[in-house]
């Protein structure tokens, strides 16, 4: 059955086909509780039993997150809306080094990671060459409870002064278009908790995944990225 199962997913990767186009009769299900286990992102958590005894749904899922994706080829042509609701274009952040991370109120890594968020940002503002975008997500321990203008306060409280977007899923069949292009152009699967993983945008817009991370470790790279010239 493993064997089976894995040569069916070499099948679709080699065929670059549309998963939800496979027959229900090849993909099916083993529990009824597959669709939700994959929409929490399990299918890349714990691969090898939900690609076994989950397939439709996972199958679903990933073809849902491609979709989202399907006519953005550059960093530069996503958008999102900010925490005000309003939206903001990609494209403005070109010529500039860009951190996205998701963050969480009531989280054991708040404290830290947003002191040395708004360390970071205030130490590279006035270069004009960095910025931070910081999407609240209520996924992990359900720790970014409250609405977005509730966010926008407590994150004003704790000095943030960067780009605060508005709340999203990250894993999952709702995961946001932005985060869908993060991690296909890194090869991060799943977003594992709040501030577990930063990605770095480049002038150009290569992107970078870094994980188990604080803020203040990626200065240098930042800084790096910020004296390329393009």
């Amino acid at each position: 059955m493993r064997q089976t199962i894995v040569a069916l997913i070499a099948w679709i990767t080699a065929c670059c086909c549309n998963p939800t186009l496979i027959s229900a009769s090849i993909l099916v299900d083993q529990d009824e509780n597959c669709r939700e286990w994959a929409e929490q992102g399990e299918c890349e958590a714990n691969p090898d039993y939900m690609w076994e005894n989950c397939q439709k749904s996972c199958a679903d899922v990933k073809a849902e997150e491609d979709t989202s994706t399907a006519n953005q080829h550059s960093f530069f042509e996503l958008d999102a809306l900010d925490i005000d609701e309003k939206l903001f274009n990609f494209s403005q952040l070109k010529g500039k080094t860009t951190l996205i991370v998701n963050v969480a109120s009531y989280c054991g890594y708040t404290e830290s990671h947003y002191r040395g968020l708004v360390e970071l940002y205030e130490s590279l503002k006035d270069s004009g060459k960095f910025e931070i975008l910081a999407f609240p997500c209520n996924q992990f321990g359900a720790q970014e409870p409250k609405t977005c203008p509730e966010i926008k306060r407590f994150a004003h409280q704790k000095g943030v002064r960067f780009h605060m977007m508005n709340k999203i899923d990250v894993n999952g069949p709702n995961t946001h278009k932005v985060y869908n292009f993060l991690k296909e152009a890194t090869g991060v699967k799943r977003i594992s908790w709040n501030f577990a993983t930063y990605f770095v945008v480049s002038p150009s817009g290569e992107i970078e995944a870094f994980s188990g991370t604080e803020p203040h470790e990626l200065r240098d790279t930042i800084v790096d990225l910020m004296n390329e010239e393009l």
